[in-house]
């Protein structure tokens, strides 16, 4: 047994760097694009936003895909969709579409509504606007232009981490995945530990699948607070719960090393809702 599990480890290993270095060379290139730029006229944050789409290789309007949802949009977008690029042509992953979400704000709209934005600040989040509006305006658009099969997944990083979990609590029955790379749960003295206990306190709650890592190389202050919020959640036996520490990753690239990992995992995990119809 132990055996497999290292060559499982080992596996995922080289795939996440082979991965990286290959995606490293992609992000060098020169101005890189999405496949299309839509753009909302949200009445909900009273705002224009626009919208990154990465379209799979191959790409055919008569089939559907799950579509993953990405955070700090025009940088992680590119990252991850290059990544599920390289593992669709590995036929590792299914086909998927990418839709990035560029920031106006990024404080304002990816800290939860009882977490302040600023740590020596009396600004509180408004998370709850901006989920309000992903979920209300963003995804009905995208699924009325785009053939899905409404499976939908949401990824972040570091604050966008902590909201994509945060997303999850609030409204558990709109993402099939989560996926928190370096997920910022020392906010406000963890509080969001606090609302993870309140929400699991609740029973016959359908798991998403819900990935979640941490660079070995990141601060202590991020450490201890995913030690707890991953301890908390294996002693609930939360289904479909994977969370992993990146070998030799900081905070600004863990997302480069865990994103194959997560992907592939997921892919593993939930085969029957992530394949396209």
């Amino acid at each position: 047994m132990k055996k497999a599990l290292l060559t499982i480890l080992i596996t995922m290993i080289v795939t996440a760097i082979s991965a990286f270095k290959i995606f490293k060379t992609i992000v060098e290139m020169d101005e890189p694009q999405a496949d299309r730029q839509e753009e909302i006229d949200s009445s909900i944050l009273g705002e224009k936003r626009k919208l990154l789409i990465h379209l799979p290789a191959g790409y055919d309007p008569s089939q559907s895909y799950p579509v993953m949802y990405v955070l700090d949009g025009s940088s992680q977008d590119f990252r991850v969709a290059g990544i599920a690029e390289i593992l669709d042509r590995a036929n590792t992953v299914p086909k998927m579409i990418i839709v990035g979400i560029p920031n106006t704000n990024r404080d304002r709209d990816l800290t939860p509504h009882y977490i302040l934005q600023d740590t020596d600040g009396e600004i509180f989040g408004k998370g709850d606007q901006f989920l309000s509006f992903l979920t209300k305006e963003v995804i009905p658009f995208i699924e009325s232009k785009y053939p899905t099969n409404q499976y939908l997944m949401l990824a972040g990083h570091s604050r966008a981490g902590l909201f994509a979990y945060y997303a999850y609590l609030e409204q558990p029955e709109v993402f099939g995945a989560i996926f928190c790379f370096s997920p910022a749960f020392w906010r406000d003295d963890m509080i969001i530990l606090d609302k993870a206990a309140t929400f699991y306190a609740s029973t016959g709650r359908e798991a998403p699948f819900i990935f979640m890592s941490l660079g070995t190389e990141e601060n202590e202050k991020m450490k201890e607070a995913y030690d707890a919020m991953t301890y908390f959640l294996v002693g609930k036996k939360v289904k479909n719960l994977v969370h992993t520490y990146t070998p030799e990753a900081n905070h600004g690239n863990n997302l480069f090393y865990s994103t194959p990992i997560a992907l592939k995992t997921w892919a593993e995990q939930m085969p029957t809702t992530s394949s396209s119809r």
